[in-house]
């Protein structure tokens, strides 16, 4: 998931992780993994109950790539 600057903060990134939530409950998941970038939004996805599992440094280079979890 990725959104433009523009659209940032306005509650779309809510929207689409709770849209996405959702699909995996009604399909019978129960649990959510994803991973992302520290350039990226390790906080944003903390903030609505993700925890991270593992990560991997400088992986790129100068960054860390974090694997999160969420029990749905």
């Amino acid at each position: 998931m990725w959104l433009p600057e523009d659209l940032r903060g306005k509650g779309y990134g809510r929207q689409l992780l709770d849209l996405a939530e959702e699909e995996g409950r009604n399909r019978g998941a129960e649990h959510a993994f994803l991973d992302t970038f520290s350039v990226q939004a390790p906080e944003f996805y903390k903030k609505f109950g993700y925890q991270e599992f593992g990560e991997l440094e400088d992986f790129p280079p100068g960054h860390t790539r974090h694997f999160m979890e969420k029990d749905l």
